[in-house]
Formats: C-alpha cells, sequence, structure tokens
C-alpha cells in the first residue's frame, strides 16, 4: 500500500464496498473495505473512520481511485438507505456459472480470502466493469464477498481449461472403462496363479 490508508468511497452497503474493491483492483489499485467489523488495537477504529462501509486505499492511489468511484457511483444505482436485510435476501445462484465441457460438472472455485472450494457458493452480485461482468461469491465459511478463483482442471474428470489454478501433482481420473476392469480382473488371475504356485511349493 503506498502512503498510509485513506477513505475514498462512502458506500450504502458493505456489498457495494466490495464490489467498488473489486472494480479497482481490476484496475490495479489495492485497496479494502472498512466496516463496523474493523477492529484496532486500541479497540476502535482510526480516527476520524466511521463505521459505515467504506472503501480505503494508498494515499498516492486516492485521487486515481476517487475518480474510479465517481465512475462507479455514476454507473451503479443504489438507495442511501439500503435495506441490509433485504440484501441477504437478494442473494441467489450464478447462473452462468461455467461447467465442463467434457462432463457437465460445475467448474470448481476457490475463496480467496479463506481459501475454501467448491461448486455451490451463492452469487452476491455482479458489476458490469469494462465491458466483463465482475463477479462476486458469497463464502458461508469466511462470512464474506470474493471474486471466484477458478481452478485449471476439472475436479471430476481432470478436463484442463487451459488457465486457472494449479494443484500440486497431477490429477489422474479414474477410468472406469472395460479395458479397466480387464486390467484388475488380469492382475487378480496373476496374483492368484502366484499364491497357488507357493501353495504347492510348499505343501
Amino acid at each position: 500500500m503506498s502512503g498510509s490508508p485513506t477513505i475514498i468511497y462512502h458506500a450504502a452497503s458493505t456489498q457495494q464496498a466490495h464490489i467498488l474493491k473489486g472494480v479497482l483492483e481490476e484496475r490495479g489499485i489495492a485497496s479494502w473495505v472498512v466496516n463496523d467489523n474493523m477492529q484496532v488495537a486500541g479497540g476502535g477504529l482510526p480516527l476520524g473512520w466511521t463505521a459505515a462501509a467504506c472503501v480505503a486505499v494508498g494515499e498516492m492511489d486516492a485521487i486515481e481511485a476517487r475518480q474510479i468511484a465517481e465512475e462507479f457511483d455514476r454507473t451503479t444505482a443504489h438507495e442511501p438507505d439500503a435495506d441490509p436485510i433485504a440484501e441477504s435476501a437478494a442473494i441467489e445462484e450464478w447462473k452462468e456459472w461455467p461447467v465442463c465441457p467434457q462432463c457437465q460438472t460445475r467448474r470448481q472455485v476457490r475463496c480467496g480470502i479463506c481459501g475454501s472450494a467448491g461448486t455451490n457458493f451463492p452469487l452476491a452480485d455482479i458489476n458490469d466493469s469494462g465491458g466483463q461482468p465482475l463477479v462476486l461469491l458469497w463464502c458461508d465459511a469466511c462470512d464474506d464477498h470474493f471474486r471466484p478463483e477458478m481452478f485449471r482442471l476439472c475436479h471430476q474428470c481432470g478436463y484442463d481449461y487451459g488457465d486457472g489454478i494449479s494443484v500440486d501433482g497431477p490429477h489422474t481420473p479414474v477410468d472406469y472403462s472395460p479395458r479397466m476392469w480387464v486390467v484388475v480382473g488380469g492382475m487378480a488371475a496373476v496374483g492368484v496363479a502366484i499364491a497357488a504356485y507357493f501353495y504347492m511349493l510348499l505343501r
């Protein structure tokens, strides 16, 4: 973070603050959300910071970040007195969740905050940023919004998407084809023959 933290936007809700945070990060500006859950060593917020959902950046990035926030504010419709209960009720399923072209299983994603992985995170919000949809999902494990990080390989069949998070060691899908059963049967037969040979030898 460049310079001391500077609040550049007071959001109508924590959800909206996280959306702007994602937009800023898309532009290469590090930022974080300040809200009523934030605590410091003294037991409260830094002097001059309120408990409302805000977005803060480094002092050196403040001017550019404010311009982006103003543009974000013009293109994002929101009510100043938005009801957080209504926002929670609006959480739904991400209808455009990517699926594996080989087995049609949802592509597994990871929460960048706590590291939880899965295929059933509820949708928090979608915002159009520069022609590309900025998707925010909700993680029950850490109780926060996050931008989904996709895994490179399908966890079900091993299909390689060509991009995404790689895990240590290759993923080898289980082959349930008839050839696999022939191989298993052959190995079993060899095992039985060896056992029978030693039995006759030691008898």
